[in-house]
């Protein structure tokens, strides 16, 4: 084989494994359909993991590092106390713009001699046999040793795969979220409003989730649904907003557009002979707080990492196996169990969230872990024996959420147990069968 490296979109994973990868001596192109540089990124900005260029083994950028931003949840009844988050050990994180964020690794990687294609639409993998030799463009089609899909959520390459290399193509409906997020004027003579980063558990017989963060200029608004929608729930969303929120101002001064973003899981197989999928190509996203970019990046590093160790050069499933267990030993399963969580908020009614905000069954300690702690270990750390026996004891009265929190107990077990049952070694028979045991689980109705 060789060291020619496609790197289909410029998403956050693949800059990063482009990033090492050209550094090592390798030919590295990515192929972009964004027009220009200037044109990647949404307009709006992110909190994310203070470790993850460290992690990652890239330069950090100059500035975006802050101290914590704790964040006041909100329930549906407007009677009861939100549930703040609360920092004392000088937790740091980073925050960017996305297009800031974009600038500082396209210089990297254009630095350490990656070529960029811009201007180019990706359409389908190309394959001789089984392997994926390279892709199928709007500027023609070329081909590498090896293809990285970093094109997005709906990925042509990952959903044009065949289904015998058990790499899941669509997703159900929960496992996407459609945000709009913009960022309105705030308006003056409301100066004992605190800067404030809200979120709220809507009930208006939509499932999702809504947030308005309040700076010194500007009110971010988002808008969270399992279904796409249009300007008359934004509108209508605005409004409400508008109740809680007076200072926030009608002048929209950056984004206004609706996303779709994966929110889910990471894929149960992420490589074939000549293929490796990262970012949310391959769902890498948080499942319950939706970004992405520590998981992706981290990703990019392992995948790096993998295709290094290929001494052969051969980039088959087999040797690119690697950068699937790294992944699922240091981030997926994790993902996993918190995905498990989230189908059972999903199910919650308005009943459900009042008693949980009226009777303190969460409280400030429980959603006070950072971006730096979004591993499922690290977010229930604090829930000793002593304190579940304590929170079942003010569950008790609800019988029926007693029954549906035993039910999602088990089936986190049974994930975990799927979970170390991975194959060590690539067999495509064997990581199918497991593939769709796997999946099976998320599948199954919650009670």
């Amino acid at each position: 084989m060789g060291k020619n490296i496609i790197i289909a979109g410029a998403g956050h994973g693949g800059l990063t494994a482009a990033y090492h990868l050209a550094r090592s001596g390798y030919n590295v192109t990515v192929y972009e359909r964004a027009a220009q540089a200037g044109d990647l990124g949404y307009e709006w900005e992110d909190f994310f993991d203070a470790r993850t260029f460290e992690e990652a083994g890239l330069p950090e950028p100059e500035k975006g590092k802050i101290p914590k931003v704790p964040i006041s949840f909100y329930g549906p009844n407007p009677a009861d106390h939100p549930i703040s988050q609360s920092f004392t050990n000088g937790e740091v994180e980073m925050h960017m713009f996305r297009k800031d964020l974009y600038a500082h690794l396209l210089k990297l990687v254009e630095e350490a001699g990656v070529k960029i294609v811009y201007g180019c639409t990706i359409h389908a993998p190309l394959f001789i046999g089984s392997r994926i030799v390279g892709v199928e463009t709007s500027l023609g089609n070329f081909t590498a040793d090896l293809v990285i899909d970093a094109c997005g959520v709906d990925s042509p390459l990952r959903t044009n795969l065949p289904a015998y290399l058990g790499i899941q193509k669509t997703f159900s409906k929960y496992d996407y979220i459609y945000a709009y997020r913009a960022y309105f004027n705030r308006l003056e003579g409301f100066e004992d409003v605190k800067n404030e980063y809200k979120t709220y558990f809507v009930d208006d017989g939509k499932t999702g989730l809504a947030w308005a963060v309040t700076t010194e200029e500007t009110v971010d608004l988002l808008i969270g649904r399992f279904e796409p929608f249009g300007q008359d729930e934004i509108d209508r969303m605005y409004a409400i907003f508008k109740e809680d929120n007076p200072h926030l101002g009608e002048t929209r001064v950056l984004g206004g557009q609706v996303t779709k973003i994966p929110l889910r899981r990471p894929l149960a197989v992420l490589v074939a002979d000549g293929y490796a999928a990262v970012g949310d190509s391959a769902c890498m996203t948080v499942p319950i707080a939706g970004s992405g970019i520590a998981n992706s990046i981290r990703a990019g590093k392992l995948l790096a990492d993998a295709i290094l160790a290929d001494r052969n050069e051969e980039y088959t499933a087999a040797t690119l196996w690697k950068y699937q267990k790294d992944f699922y030993d240091n981030i997926a399963g994790s993902m996993a169990t918190i995905d498990m969580a989230k189908g059972f908020f999903l199910n919650l009614k308005k009943a459900d969230f009042e008693f949980f905000f009226g009777n303190q069954i969460l409280t400030s300690e429980d959603l006070s872990f950072n971006t730096n702690e979004t591993s499922a270990k690290a977010m229930f750390a604090h829930f000793s024996p002593s304190v579940i026996i304590d929170r079942l004891k003010k569950v008790g009265a609800n019988r029926s959420l007693i029954r549906r929190i035993g039910a999602v107990a088990v089936r986190i077990g049974r994930l975990r147990l799927t979970l170390s049952r991975m194959p060590d070694e690539y067999n495509r028979a064997a990581v199918v069968k497991w593939a769709e045991r796997y999946d099976r689980l998320f599948a199954e109705k919650a009670e």
